[in-house]
């Protein structure tokens, strides 16, 4: 209220609720009700609400945001454009809404987790995507469900969606088990202007979808194909003509095997490549550390078949990725031995990010060379590190990252056997005091702690 009486030229305005909503709605019949009183002083603002995001919200209350409140002039909705919603449940009743409520919609991201596979009526069925067609204009779209799927969504309704939305750019979708190559081949074939395509868990996902997909969408710039079974080499050399690719995932498909490396090898503007669990082998990197390709991203995280042999023709090739290479996953691979951490640090001095989680061979003999890095040009360009699990490092090899060894290192990721053990020298907190910039994390997080959730920003167990 105070806001609406003292801020009469507001033209901007970013809420973040500090409640709980059940509290926040159990205050107000509805979201458009609690922000009445803003809209009615600050004439300039209810035309000017562009973005929208909600979470958690359920799916009942998200509903409240859509009916029309008559102390306003216009809808709260009415210049709305970008609309994000985290749902306990999506369903057709709220994405009718939606399409009826918000004309201007260019951007909606829709993500739910259902506890229990939802029953009707309280499901996304094909009905929605149906509506979903209505919005002419949305260039952005996300569909995504965790934990369960979209089990009555089939080819249908996307094809329903791909005749409607004729100017999208970006599509992410997950979790439609359902859909088969038709359904995915109306959506990339839908427009000339899709620059970015990502499908997560497609059961029914197989290389047939991408084929010719340079002509289908020319401009596409990043593919992102998680977790799709059913894809082989055949979808990389499918890609080999899509000349603009920048960003190329296809963690989880493990079939992708060494002619489909050849193929992605070639791509000129590659900078990202993501192959977490695919069947390669020091054959394929081979090929990849010839290829003409920029890569400054890469992860091999979980391809068993590779081993240091590997990490040898990929940075020590004719290609360029040993100069361009910036961020480097090959946690989860037995194979790898001190002789790759040697070859990283000796022919890859600019690498950022090294993530060797969980392999079993190295010691402290390839952390001291890697620690090393750049003594000479008083320079050293590691920022973080990821160890977790590596079972081989010696008692007190901690001792390898006082000073002068990772000088640049920001962030250390160990397992939480190595916070809880007696005696070591120096200890993890002796370390911190004589390293004030640098991070240990315990609880063998991701790289970089993504998640955020730790109450201590330098000590994280």
């Amino acid at each position: 209220m105070a806001i609406g009486e003292r801020c009469r030229d507001l033209r901007s305005l970013k809420l973040e609720v500090a409640v709980a909503p059940e509290v926040l709605y159990s205050r107000y019949s509805g979201f458009s009700t609690c922000l009445a009183p803003i809209y009615a002083g600050c004439i300039y603002l209810e035309s000017n609400l562009k973005e929208l995001l909600l979470q958690p919200v359920s799916h009942s209350r998200a509903k409240t945001v859509f009916p029309r409140i008559t102390s306003l002039t216009k809808h709260v909705t009415d210049s709305l454009e970008s609309l994000s919603l985290v749902l306990d449940t999506m369903t057709d009743e709220l994405v009718m809404l939606i399409t009826s409520n918000v004309h201007n919609l260019v951007e909606l991201c829709l993500e739910d987790e259902p506890v229990t596979q939802p029953n009707l009526p309280e499901d996304l069925t094909n009905v929605g995507l149906q509506a979903l067609g209505l919005c002419h204009n949305l260039r952005h779209l996300s569909l995504t469900r965790r934990y369960c799927d979209f089990r009555r969504v089939n080819d249908f309704g996307i094809l329903m969606l791909a005749e409607g939305c004729k100017q999208l750019r970006a599509i992410r979708l997950s979790g439609f088990s359902k859909v088969s190559d038709a359904g995915y081949a109306a959506l990339l074939h839908s427009g000339k202007d899709l620059k970015k395509f990502e499908v997560s868990n497609g059961l029914c996902l197989s290389d047939l979808a991408c084929l010719d997909l340079d002509k289908a969408a020319p401009n596409i710039t990043e593919v992102r194909l998680l977790n799709c079974a059913l894809l082989t080499s055949d979808t990389a050399i499918s890609l080999a003509p899509c000349t603009n690719l920048r960003v190329l995932d296809l963690s989880g498909c493990k079939s992708i095997a060494d002619s489909g490396l050849v193929s992605i090898s070639q791509l000129p503007k590659l900078t990202l490549l993501d192959l977490a669990g695919a069947d390669i082998t020091d054959a394929g990197l081979s090929a990849l550390g010839n290829g003409r390709c920029l890569i400054s991203s890469l992860c091999l995280r979980g391809c068993r078949r590779i081993g240091s042999n590997g990490i040898a023709s990929l940075l020590c090739g004719t290609g360029t990725i040993n100069k361009t290479l910036v961020s480097l996953d090959i946690g989860n691979v037995p194979r790898i031995s001190c002789r790759a951490v040697t070859v990283i640090a000796k022919n890859c001095e600019q690498i950022n990010s090294l993530c060797l989680r969980n392999c079993l061979l190295i010691t402290d003999s390839s952390l001291e060379v890697l620690g090393s890095m750049g003594r000479d040009s008083s320079k050293c360009s590691l920022r973080m590190l990821d160890l977790a699990y590596c079972s081989k490092l010696s008692r007190n090899f901690l001792r390898l990252f006082e000073p002068p060894l990772f000088r640049g290192l920001r962030w250390l990721g160990v397992g939480k056997n190595v916070v809880q053990r007696r005696g070591c020298s120096p200890t993890v907190a002796e370390l911190l005091e004589r390293k004030p910039g640098l991070t240990i994390c315990g609880n063998a997080c991701d790289m970089g702690c993504r998640n955020k959730c730790h109450p201590d920003i330098r000590f994280l167990q």
